[in-house]
């Protein structure tokens, strides 16, 4: 029987506020998706930087990259943020000792001059092989931009991929 009194102090309870609670969680969560734009070329830069002394950072809230290098005047602040902050920077991996070698091997062979194969074979066992390939094809310099866009293609990439591995993948697809 009910007397139209609550029976507790929950009865009367109104869970319709969670619904409004998690809608205002996803318009933050779109907001901060539009609003997080992040530095591409930067982020290209970093990924291609082999120098043992540069490591880089990304800030996951703002995008931005952070360099990290031994004779940076604020190195201790920089370094002492990264670590206060570990779940907000992201190390930026190295490029593997074999990268560079085996992305100027593909685009060798797509190059449609012939005649160049010997020459970029030999760029290739240099030991500054993107040096190498850059001056046997500054004659051609068609082909030398499509290096330089081949390269970064590569790069774009493997940075999707490692933002997929980090679960950033719907925050920056549309930029990558």
């Amino acid at each position: 029987m009910s007397s139209g009194k609550p029976q507790s102090q929950f009865d009367n309870f109104d869970d319709d506020d969670l619904e409004d609670d998690l809608d205002d969680l996803d318009e933050d969560e779109e907001t901060f998706k539009e609003e997080l734009i992040f530095d591409l070329e930067a982020l290209v830069h970093a990924w291609q930087d082999d120098a043992p002394d540069n490591n880089y950072y990304l800030d996951t809230r703002n995008g931005s990259v952070k360099l990290v290098h031994q004779n940076l005047y604020d190195l201790k602040q920089l370094t002492d943020e990264i670590e206060k902050h570990k779940e907000r920077y992201l190390y930026l991996p190295k490029p593997g000792p074999n990268q560079l070698k085996d992305d100027l091997r593909d685009f060798q062979n797509t190059v449609e001059y012939k005649s160049l194969q010997p020459i970029l074979d030999m760029a290739l066992v240099s030991p500054h092989p993107l040096a190498g390939f850059n001056k046997v094809l500054s004659s051609h310099p068609e082909e030398l931009a499509r290096l330089k866009e081949f390269r970064e293609s590569r790069v774009r990439l493997r940075i999707k991929q490692w933002f997929e591995a980090n679960s950033l993948t719907n925050r920056w697809d549309e930029q990558i």
